[in-house]
């Protein structure tokens, strides 16, 4: 049973309602009570090229103390999953979805208000480019969130192994800090959560 007296156990706790609370639950290793349940959501939002497999995700839980992989909690119940990096300068959003039942219910809006509001940094996060209806959907929806996106070209390096370099966009909250450090950002970026060498 999950704890909602630890105050350790949370990350945020961001109350709109007094019966309806939003809340991070860091998971920190795959022996976590909800790491299957985060993971089946994770592996299905996403396609095997723009994700971590199991054992890929196993490591950076164990090892990498910038990153942190959220399950989302409704009234205690899991309802999609929110990963990001924190770097010195600037944030980064990883992975973000709903179960499909809990979509079009201003979740997603909240969850990322919550994380705007705890960090002082920028923003940034990739999007797929807009070539289909979903696309556009999701990246109108960042928009809304504050984001904006840069007219740099980007692609997203493979996660694992060999593969092809994916064209993304680069959406941020602070398009000035963006535009002006896009070359710092990429190389963080590439080197840190892709491990990925450019040069």
């Amino acid at each position: 049973m999950l704890r909602t007296d630890d105050p350790n156990t949370y990350i945020f706790k961001f109350l709109i309602k007094p019966e309806n609370m939003l809340k991070f639950y860091r998971i920190t290793s795959v022996d976590d009570a909800l790491f299957n349940e985060f993971y089946e959501l994770y592996s299905t939002a996403f396609p095997a090229s723009e994700r971590r497999s199991w054992p890929g995700l196993d490591k950076e839980l164990y090892a990498e103390s910038k990153f942190f992989a959220n399950a989302l909690l409704k009234n205690d119940e899991f309802v999609g999953f929110f990963n990001y990096w924190i770097f010195d300068r600037f944030c980064f959003v990883e992975h973000f979805a709903l179960k499909q039942n809990f979509r079009s219910q201003r979740i997603g809006s909240e969850a990322m208000e919550i994380f705007k509001s705890q960090h002082n940094l920028p923003v940034l996060l990739e999007v797929e480019m807009p070539n289909n209806s979903e696309t556009v959907r999701r990246i109108r929806f960042y928009e809304e969130a504050g984001f904006k996106a840069l007219s740099h070209y980007y692609a997203q390096p493979p996660y694992e192994g060999g593969g092809f370099l994916i064209p993304m966009i680069i959406m941020s909250t602070d398009v000035h800090f963006a535009n002006t450090h896009f070359e710092m950002i990429r190389e963080t970026l590439y080197t840190e959560v892709y491990h990925f060498n450019s040069k």
